[in-house]
């Protein structure tokens, strides 16, 4: 077997070793965020806009309580964070170059979503009385316009962050 079919076998064509894996987990979990906000944008809040505020109030309630945002967000943040410093010392400096400008994006991301998101789905949480029809549109009225822009406004900064990665994992791919 020659040297080049055994590297190849040990570390993959496109992996290149424990670096690809890195890259590859990272565009995973970079991929789940931009599902989740476009997933948001696309279907959960265009449905609950003609929905009356007790629905969409106990609605958002719900989805609030679910770990998988949370999870999935700053596990996104640590892997692009990762990712760079990873890359650094054995790839082309273009892909790394990528991969920050990935980390950068998914940084945006995070402190929007801690910054305007989050805030507000702590108002809708906030919400006790259900039965209070002036509570109930009172929160919705500061709450979803905002949310709606901001997660726009996320769900395009996450794409754009899968597009750096891919970007670096093909430079890293083609060197």
């Amino acid at each position: 077997m020659s040297e080049l079919t055994m590297e190849s076998g040990r570390q993959g064509t496109a992996g290149r070793g424990w670096i690809g894996t890195v890259l590859w987990v990272t565009l995973l979990a970079l991929v789940l965020v931009a599902a989740l906000n476009l997933t948001f944008a696309a279907a959960v809040m265009p449905n609950l806009a003609g929905a009356d505020d007790h629905t969409f109030v106990t609605t958002l309630q719900r989805y609030n309580d679910n770990p998988v945002f949370s999870v999935s967000y700053t596990l996104a943040l640590f892997l692009a964070v990762v990712a760079p410093l990873a890359q650094r010392r054995r790839d082309p400096a273009a892909a790394v170059r990528w991969a920050v400008a990935a980390l950068v994006l998914m940084g945006v991301v995070f402190v929007m979503t801690m910054a305007i998101n989050v805030p507000l789905n702590n108002e809708i949480d906030a919400v006790r009385d259900l039965t209070d029809a002036a509570a109930l549109a009172d929160v919705r009225e500061r709450f979803e316009t905002t949310w709606v822009v901001a997660n726009a406004v996320r769900t395009v900064l996450s794409l754009a962050a899968v597009g750096a990665l891919v970007r670096a994992l093909q430079l890293r791919t083609t060197r």
